[in-house]
């Protein structure tokens, strides 16, 4: 009798162990349903930019002067739906009103004329127009104005341009122009260029 307690006992000690593992196991498996984070790939956690946009969705322009116009500011472009939001601050204008428009290329190394620039972005063959027209380029963007100290202040939104899709503007250029857009065909009439930027796609810091 004593022979065979003495046997027993380490084998049952030892499925103990074995029941005690699996109970652990399934501890750190289950977690209220929830997915553990240091479990995800790195692809898979969600990424946003600073103040919470999609990073694809912005852009931003730097404009430098165009000769010696002394011109220049920051544009900001936002997509939100359907829309863009569009703000910044332009200074060392002319006081008046200023065609502003998006221009088909980015290639900015003609600075004292801006014709490197290209023409207006119109990639449907439109005539120009007036933004809230049906018939017009797609970087028609009408005017700004400035005010007795030289400076524009943007505050727009447009649902024709876009960083997404066939009217992407971002790899091209924003325009300011020495006057006022006329909407006259072909161009609006809104004479010489006095600053231009490339419009670049914001990237999220980490």
């Amino acid at each position: 009798m004593t022979t065979i307690q003495t046997l027993f006992t380490p084998v049952a000690f030892g499925l103990a162990l074995l029941g005690g593992c699996d109970s652990a196991t399934n501890s750190t498996a289950v977690n209220d349903g929830l997915p553990n984070n240091s479990d995800m790939a790195a692809s898979d956690m969600p990424s946003t930019s600073s103040n919470g946009t999609d990073p694809s969705t912005e852009a931003v322009t730097e404009l430098v002067p165009i000769g010696d116009s002394g011109a220049r500011g920051e544009v900001r472009f936002v997509q939100q739906g359907d829309i863009v939001k569009i703000t910044g601050e332009v200074t060392g204008l002319q006081p008046g009103k200023h065609g502003f428009h998006v221009h088909a290329k980015g290639d900015l190394s003609d600075k004292q004329t801006g014709k490197s620039a290209g023409g207006h972005f119109d990639p449907t063959s439109q005539p120009h127009g007036k933004p809230s027209d049906t018939q017009r380029h797609v970087g028609d963007l009408g005017n700004i104005e400035a005010n007795a100290d030289g400076v524009a202040t943007i505050d727009m939104q447009d649902d024709v341009i876009s960083l997404v899709g066939d009217n992407n503007i971002t790899g091209r250029s924003l325009m300011i122009h020495a006057n006022s857009d006329q909407f006259t065909q072909p161009t609006g009439d809104a004479g010489g260029r006095v600053a231009f930027g490339l419009i670049e796609q914001v990237t999220s810091t980490p």
